[in-house]
């Protein structure tokens, strides 16, 4: 038998328990508003789900596949928005409040980026085997440098004469010119 990860138990859990968890959120809002109207609600979700998914277009849906036939798991990122909107579609047409969320959730911009971000960095992860920012370099391509104190300057330079800088649009001690708000000449 196979072995089964701990992100595929998760999945396989949530997928069980989400159908009870929106039929006790769905009895919780016609509680709230009554049955009508959260039914009405989610007659309404599911239309803006259609809404969505056709707003996708077979064009954008097209773009996304060619996208991932050519390169796999990166093509989901060169077309995220094809991919976000078409997931955002499909959780709307899902009847239940909980899937309704998500489904808006990922039609804000916001999550969108951050959504973008994360899995940008999953695909690098993935592809490289090291998060993002880390450089894996063999042991000839990188020496140990010796370690500079605080107090240590580079050859050739020199302290300041002045350990305290000119205010701000006063003239600095090398005479410069006026300091701007950044210290900087």
């Amino acid at each position: 038998m196979a072995k089964v990860t701990l992100m595929g138990k998760l999945i396989l859990i949530g997928l069980l328990t989400l159908p009870a968890a929106e039929i006790a959120v769905f009895i919780l809002v016609a509680a709230a508003i009554g049955f009508p109207p959260a039914f009405g609600l989610l007659l309404a979700t599911s239309a803006a789900g259609l809404i969505v998914l056709r707003y996708a277009g077979s064009a954008r849906l097209e773009r996304l596949r060619a996208a991932v036939t050519q390169s796999g798991l990166p093509g989901i990122e060169a077309g995220g928005d094809a991919f976000l909107t078409v997931s955002a579609g499909i959780l709307l047409l899902l009847p239940g409040f909980i899937t309704d969320t998500l489904g808006i959730l990922l039609l804000l911009a916001p999550v969108r980026r951050w959504i973008g971000t994360r899995f940008q960095s999953f695909v690098q992860y993935s592809q490289s085997g090291h998060p993002a920012g880390v450089v894996d370099l063999d042991r000839k391509e990188w020496s140990r440098a010796p370690e500079r104190t605080l107090n240590e300057l580079p050859a050739g330079r020199s302290r300041p004469t002045s350990a305290k800088p000119a205010p701000v649009g006063e003239e600095s001690p090398a005479g410069e010119g006026p300091r701007s708000k950044n210290g900087l000449p």
